[in-house]
């Protein structure tokens, strides 16, 4: 299973809005067949190890870090095809927390007389598939805060520039998160701050979705995100304060706009909400400091990613509020860790786990 997971986790291309999965086929206990789910629509694990291992595989065992799908989507259900290969036993990681498969794929197989192994390190199974599961359960992408900040708590200067705060290792681990998430958020002030472009430049993988929370309405068409909207997408979550004549003027130059019914945070814990309907499952919020603070307040913030430089500013921007709270009540980590990010610290945490 522990290979199985490996396999999963190798892949470069994003599979939203399914999960990340791995397969291996055994005989006599050696492993002859490997797959992974390369890409949404294409096929899925199961498939590509039994492709893999080819010829018989009557009395073969497959281990599987997913619970095989037993309904047509995209693809075929892999349950069957894992039937018609003859495979004796399945060895899976966790249940499908899909209500279309849940329970259902592993019945499926048992009706037809293939051994089932269930709950192969599903911790690590589940960890592998976060944004997966909390979608599939709750209904909102999985979000990671990320923020660049001196040691102080300041995001940026008093003039509101923040290039660079952070060392260039810390900015290059910034895009391979970009990479990773299907959207990359920013909040309004940002963009008229640092007109940024929110691509992958340092590091290898596609660009993201681009996000940006402007409840007024107030985006430029005069800025690189708007005007490269025709060739890297562009989605703007808009509240009932933007206009007619301005979401007209963004679709026109192929910007997709949400609109939401309250112009803060309960507004923006919308905009999530349909997002997730249209298949995006993961979110790189990378500020300001209001945005995040937003997503602080509606407890919408499931990871936390801090890159903290050996600098002290003493005044400027300062890093997201969070509720306040006694110690008692402290907000705390699921889990934790600190590592070296050059001469900056990056801490990760994670606050909610599905």
């Amino acid at each position: 299973m522990r290979e199985a997971l490996r396999l999963a986790a190798d892949g470069t291309r994003r599979v939203s809005p399914n999960p990340r999965t791995g397969a291996l086929i055994l005989r006599d206990g050696k492993i002859i067949g490997r797959g992974r789910h390369e890409c949404c629509g294409q096929a899925h694990a199961e498939v590509n190890a039994i492709r893999n291992a080819g010829g018989d595989l009557s009395g073969c065992e497959m281990v599987v870090t997913l619970e095989p799908c037993c309904h047509t989507g995209k693809t075929p259900p892999c349950t069957d095809a894992i039937i018609r290969a003859g495979i004796k036993k399945v060895y899976v990681g966790m249940t499908d927390p899909n209500p279309l498969v849940s329970g259902k794929g592993i019945a499926t197989l048992r009706d037809a007389g293939v051994r089932v192994v269930e709950n192969i390190l599903s911790e690590a199974c589940a960890a592998l598939n976060q944004p997966f599961i909390k979608m599939m359960t709750v209904g909102v992408p999985y979000v990671i805060a990320k923020m660049g900040m001196t040691l102080d708590g300041y995001i940026a200067d008093s003039r509101k520039q923040s290039k660079w705060i952070t060392s260039d290792l810390s900015r290059k681990k910034a895009h391979e998160m970009r990479a990773a998430a299907d959207a990359v958020l920013v909040g309004i002030g940002t963009v008229l701050a640092d007109d940024p472009q929110l691509t992958v430049r340092d590091a290898e993988g596609e660009d993201p979705v681009r996000l940006v929370f402007d409840p007024a309405g107030i985006l430029s068409a005069n800025t690189r995100l708007v005007k490269s909207a025709g060739d890297i997408p562009l989605t703007v979550i808009a509240g009932p304060a933007a206009s007619a004549e301005w979401r007209t003027r963004m679709e026109k130059m192929n910007v997709r706009v949400i609109t939401t019914f309250d112009n803060a945070a309960d507004g923006l814990k919308d905009g999530l909400k349909q997002l997730g309907e249209q298949g995006i499952q993961s979110i790189l919020a990378e500020g300001g400091g209001r945005l995040h603070s937003m997503l602080a307040e509606r407890d919408l913030i499931d990871r936390l990613e801090l890159f903290i430089a050996p600098e002290l500013l003493g005044g400027g921007v300062r890093m997201m509020q969070v509720p306040q709270r006694t110690v008692s009540e402290a907000r705390r980590f699921v889990s934790s860790a600190w590592e070296p990010s050059g001469p900056d610290m990056h801490f990760s945490g994670i606050i909610h786990r599905y």
